[in-house]
C-alpha cells in the first residue's frame, strides 16, 4: 500500500498529537485509529499498529 507524501505529512502530525495528549492524560488512540482508518487501511491492522504504537508508548515511559 503506497501513501502520497501529503498523507504521511497529516499522519506524522497526528501522532505528534496523540503522543502529546497520550503522555498527558493517556487517549492518543482516539486520534491515531480513526486516521489510519482515513487512509483506507484494514481495521486489524488498523488495531494491530495502534497496539504497537501504545505498546512503545508505555515502554518508553517506564
Amino acid at each position: 500500500m503506497e501513501l502520497e507524501l501529503v498523507t504521511l505529512f497529516a499522519l506524522f502530525g497526528v501522532a505528534l498529537v496523540a503522543g502529546f495528549i497520550d503522555a498527558i492524560a493517556g487517549g492518543g488512540g482516539l486520534l491515531t485509529v480513526p486516521a489510519l482508518l482515513a487512509t483506507g487501511m484494514p481495521p486489524a491492522l488498523v488495531l494491530g499498529t495502534n497496539k504497537l504504537q501504545s505498546s512503545f508508548g508505555s515502554f518508553s515511559a517506564t
